[in-house]
């Protein structure tokens, strides 16, 4: 569940703001660097959330960590948001725009649309300011400026962004894009403050992102750097008496087990993204409770380099084993799944088999066999034979381009912040591969390293692996921008995507485009004719979804995880027993 996105590119900007804290405009409450935290006078309406490391800020587009969204939740708010269940609500806006009630209208002969957003007027900044359009046009001038903006989904389909009072705007798009409902919110971008922040600092890097004036529930009160954050009640929160809470500390824990043991004793209120050996410890528990999302997101997956190791383009260097479709599918075929799921994850996974697995976009896409012996059948048909008997199969014919006697071992990464789960998981995967011939060498690696860019050195983006797992899912109920984001041309380009398979098909890719339309009924039939494609060129295998996992103190009530926002997605509603 440790996300990388395009942002990961400005890390080393993360490690830089988090050394210092400046103030970057009139700040109702400075922070403090000594003080210890403390419940307001006479309240005892407080809780305490721990994680493992300080978000490099509360602007999620710089890093994208997780902390810093989940912090985000506590003080901003953006135009619109997802519930667990993949309903979208307004947040600043006074109602969702639709082509029904006028706020969607298409251009079908040009295939452009424009959409109006109106706000609710009844919103204030902590300092008593009213949140208005100005504030989404300055976020939006701060987002797409050339030189120190940022990427965000769908930011190539906008043609402009303009005012048309004090509480509407139109956005203008260059085509049809069904993500606008949550371009300007959701779990990673809020809406900030024209008033208080510095324009001319650039929105990866300014003050703001570390001193937020808040307009959401509840506003920062300190931050002691590697300690604790605390936070106050906002008494401007436009929708009181909300919040109940009048205090949240979050608690810098970097150790699990320490985590765990807070949770147990009562300690701490909220754990995020526990893994399931914490959540199966905590079976039982009169303190701790464990809070699952209704719906699954991240699908561990074993991503195929189809280029040589080291390059990164597959049809001038293909890869001497992987390239063979064959050889994907024998692999697919020699992973036991049913056994992952239930002896390593305790069968809180769900095994799964397509990208197409969430509601409204299911797909009925045949579950692939576990069949070992096919998948030996397979690779001998393809030229991989073990003439010499040690165990390790050759080529021997084979037509991916391997020199005659070219031994099928490759490299077998995996990054290091999921766990022992994963960890586990990678040693019987590589088992079951070398039952069928195939030598998988195991490496674990930090995710910074696996997912950075690759001037950075980043492995995947630089196409330095052969095989590798980690779980990933598009967020919300939209995965246009990710299958874009995963298998277009376009994406091959390292930093341009992640298509770090170097999956090249053409129909794929006019399947893509024919995906940006608000017809649903269209776009279901046009995923799920993605999914055909990809069920046989197998450029990656699916294995299993796991669910987000929460751990909560059983005194908290309205907890509830899910894969489309951070746990913090409704804490203005949370209530003490």
């Amino acid at each position: 569940m440790f996300t990388k996105k395009r942002t990961l590119l400005f890390l080393t900007l993360a490690v830089i703001l988090s050394l210092t804290i400046v103030s970057c405009g009139p700040t109702p409450t400075q922070p403090s660097t000594t003080e210890e935290p403390t419940s307001p006078t006479g309240s005892e309406k407080s809780i305490t959330i721990v994680i493992a490391e300080d978000p490099p800020s509360f602007n999620p587009m710089v890093a994208d960590t997780g902390y810093d969204a989940l912090v985000m939740e506590l003080v901003l708010l953006g135009m619109a948001d997802i519930d667990p269940n993949g309903n979208v609500f307004p947040e600043l806006a006074a109602e969702l725009p639709t082509v029904e009630n006028g706020g969607v209208t298409i251009d079908e002969e040009a295939g452009t649309m424009a959409v109006t957003w109106t706000m609710r007027q009844d919103i204030l900044w902590q300092d008593g300011n009213q949140v208005t359009a100005d504030d989404v046009l300055f976020t939006w001038n701060a987002i797409s400026d050339p030189v120190n903006g940022t990427w965000i989904p769908g930011i190539d389909y906008i043609d402009s962004v303009e005012q048309l009072s004090q509480n509407s705007f139109v956005v203008n798009y260059n085509t049809i894009y069904p993500g606008y409902l949550t371009q300007f919110g959701g779990e990673q971008l809020a809406i900030w403050p024209a008033h208080y922040c510095n324009l001319e600092q650039g929105f990866l890097a300014w003050d703001c992102g570390r001193e937020p004036l808040s307009d959401g529930p509840f506003v920062l009160h300190d931050w002691v750097q590697g300690d604790h954050m605390t936070f106050h009640k906002n008494e401007n929160y436009y929708d009181a008496p909300k919040p109940e809470l009048d205090q949240v500390i979050v608690q810098i824990v970097p150790d699990d087990a320490v985590r765990k043991t807070m949770m147990l004793n009562g300690d701490a209120d909220i754990d995020m993204w526990i893994n399931v050996n914490t959540a199966k410890d905590l079976e039982g528990s009169e303190k701790a409770k464990v809070s699952l999302s209704p719906t699954d997101r991240w699908v561990m997956r074993l991503y195929f380099n189809l280029a040589e190791k080291g390059t990164v383009d597959a049809s001038a260097t293909p890869h001497p084993i992987l390239s063979d479709v064959n050889v994907r599918k024998a692999i697919r075929s020699a992973v036991d799944v049913d056994t992952i799921t239930s002896e390593v994850f305790y069968g809180l996974t769900t095994p799964t088999w397509t990208e197409f697995f969430r509601p409204p976009y299911q797909c009925d896409v045949p579950r692939p066999a576990f069949d070992p012996e096919g998948a030996k059948a397979m690779l001998e048909k393809a030229g991989w034979t073990d003439s010499d008997g040690d165990g390790v199969r050759e080529c021997h014919g084979c037509t991916t381009g391997a020199p005659e006697g070219y031994k099928m071992e490759m490299e077998f990464i995996t990054y290091a912040e999921f766990g022992e789960p994963l960890e586990l998981t990678q040693q019987l995967i590589a088992e079951m591969l070398g039952d069928i011939g195939i030598k998988m060498n195991i490496t674990v690696v930090e995710g910074s390293i696996l997912w950075d860019q690759a001037e950075n050195g980043g492995i995947e983006q630089s196409g330095n692996f052969d095989i590798d797992i980690w779980d990933d899912g598009y967020a919300g109920v939209d995965p246009t921008d990710y299958i874009w984001e995963l298998y277009s041309q376009e994406a091959l380009v390292p930093g341009g995507g992640y298509n770090v398979m170097r999956y090249d098909n053409p129909e794929v890719d006019a399947l893509i485009d024919e995906a940006y339309t608000l017809d649903e009924d269209s776009r279901k039939e046009t995923f799920c004719a993605i999914a055909d494609i990809l069920n046989e060129d197998v450029p990656l295998v699916y294995l299993f979804t796991t669910p987000n996992i929460e751990a909560y103190s059983a005194r908290l009530v309205g907890v509830q995880s899910t894969v489309n926002d951070l746990v913090t997605w409704n804490i203005a509603d949370w209530t003490l027993k």
